[in-house]
């Protein structure tokens, strides 16, 4: 039998078709876009981490640039840190800088922090040693310079530069100064050295885990150098090295002309060593590469400074006025005068308005320990020139309304300049300072071919030295506060400008990606 469909049941049954095909097409096209809204939303987070970490780099590099820049022009100093310096004015990326110096490399490293994207770039360049013209703290002898922690030493807005030309050096105390010598620089615990240390024909060696070296270490000597302290810069040595087990780290790289035994340190740079020699890792931590070429050279020893030499002549002081003292009588212009109680010739410095020159060569000694412990306030430069020197109890500061810094010389002219050596001669002894004060108003120099020794505490008073020393040898026994402030004989070249000049940056040894850590000012 023929069954006839009604057209109205085939309408409806269509209409029901095709709103379940719509119904899928628009669930297609929601998963569709929100797949695709994802895709963007991810692709926009992948664009923008690729720009922070794009500008980061470009900030690193372009600190480290501006940084070494400085280094070439002589602005930027050695020891030094930077935090927050923008790129190109404010609103700009900033990024952080340490910059540590030796007399053989400087090691400058540059952080960059864009928007979370960190970077971290450290390069390592060749210096080239200067030949050092003094420093302001010198002293000669062959015997070890200590300064333990009663001796207090600051530079205002520097290094404080300590030679030893012809010995070795003991760090017992915080000292904010570059240490140059002869033989080993030994730090016995205590110790912290804000600048470099550099030896010419010695080793290093840290006693104890308390001890930092905050700048580059260099060594020419071929003996066994050992650290067991913190090295925040880097090491250069002519011989063996051997790191402790106390846990501490070198922040720079290690080259070493000798075997190489590494305790538990870390390295944060590389270790380079002969490949003839032995490498003793143990628990030590490397960062960087390990270097094992043929050969490695030594560190350039520093060129140290001969003996200055200095004998009186008038002609060196134009416009000084010299008064000769008397060998008889008690008058101001007389031995006596000076040397016993009640000591009123000192008192009478105080009247001079225009420069002198005390010259006490024909007395014994020039002494102010006479009971009467002088203050000095000094309208002028005065020189003091004697054999022999005891300072106790004397202090001596700037007059009321003085412009600038008046300048005060004490000296044992030197008696066979010749020999290019100090000479402290028959008749000649130490220059003593005990309970002696220049305050900070006035510019001191104490030079000597003798012995300059500190006793410390005479009538009282704290020892405290304001300007720079130069001696034929050096004995501590009492409390110190030295702050530099150069001033020098005629002819030695320093004055105002300080004290040895720094090298010039020379080769890039290295440019290097290193883990990213704080840098603190």
């Amino acid at each position: 039998m023929l069954v006839k469909t009604s057209k109205l049941s085939r309408s409806r049954a269509d209409d029901g078709s095709a709103l379940i095909s719509v119904l899928i097409v628009m669930l297609v096209l929601t998963i569709g876009g929100l797949a695709l809204a994802a895709l963007v939303t991810n692709t926009s987070d992948v664009l923008v981490d690729s720009r922070s970490q794009s500008q980061s780099r470009a900030t690193a590099d372009a600190g480290l640039a501006e940084v070494v820049a400085s280094l070439k022009r002589g602005e930027a100093l050695c020891a030094k840190s930077g935090l927050g310096v923008a790129v190109d004015g404010p609103g700009t990326p900033t990024y952080d800088y340490r910059v540590v110096c030796g007399s053989g490399f400087a090691t400058v490293r540059v952080n960059a922090n864009v928007a979370g994207a960190r970077t971290a770039v450290e390069s390592v360049y060749a210096t080239t040693p200067a030949a050092s013209s003094g420093g302001d703290m010198v002293f000669f002898g062959s015997s070890n310079v200590t300064f333990t922690a009663e001796v207090k030493t600051s530079a205002s807005g520097r290094l404080l530069n300590i030679v030893i030309p012809q010995a070795s050096f003991t760090c017992q105390a915080l000292i904010p100064g570059n240490i140059t010598t002869k033989g080993d620089i030994k730090a016995n615990g205590g110790c912290t050295i804000k600048g470099s240390a550099t030896s010419a024909a010695g080793v290093i060696d840290m006693c104890c885990g308390s001890d930092t070296i905050e700048g580059n270490v260099q060594t020419s000597g071929t003996g066994s150098s050992t650290v067991r302290g913190t090295l925040l810069g880097s090491l250069h040595t002519n011989g063996r090295v051997e790191f402790g087990w106390e846990g501490k780290q070198v922040g720079g790289s290690v080259i070493a002309n000798g075997d190489a035994q590494l305790g538990n340190v870390k390295i944060n740079g590389s270790l380079t060593l002969p490949a003839s020699k032995t490498l003793t890792k143990q628990s030590g931590v490397i960062i960087g590469s390990t270097i094992r070429p043929g050969s490695v050279a030594g560190p350039t020893a520093p060129t140290l400074p001969g003996w200055f030499e200095y004998k009186f002549a008038p002609a060196d002081w134009a416009g000084y006025q010299i008064v000769v003292l008397k060998t008889t009588g008690t008058a101001n212009d007389t031995c006596n005068g000076f040397n016993s109680s009640p000591g009123a010739a000192w008192s009478s410095l105080q009247t001079y308005t225009s420069p002198v020159i005390i010259d006490a060569r024909a007395c014994s000694t020039l002494s102010s320990n006479n009971g009467s412990k002088p203050t000095l306030d000094i309208k002028t430069n005065v020189v003091l020139l004697a054999k022999k020197f005891d300072l106790s109890g004397l202090t001596v500061k700037a007059g009321s309304g003085v412009a600038g810094k008046p300048k005060f010389w004490v000296m044992t002219e030197d008696p066979t300049p010749a020999d290019n050596a100090p000479t402290c001669g028959s008749g000649y002894g130490e220059l003593l300072i005990n309970g002696t004060v220049t305050d900070l108003t006035v510019k001191a120099m104490a030079y000597s071919p003798c012995l300059i020794r500190v006793a410390g505490g005479a009538y009282g008073l704290q020892d405290k030295w304001n300007g720079s020393f130069y001696g034929g040898g050096w004995s501590y026994g009492g409390g110190l506060t030295f702050t530099a402030d150069p001033i020098g004989v005629p002819g030695m070249g320093v004055d105002e400008s300080g004290s040895a000049g720094g090298g010039g940056l020379g080769a890039l040894i290295s440019t290097r990606d290193v883990p990213y850590e704080t840098i603190n000012p």
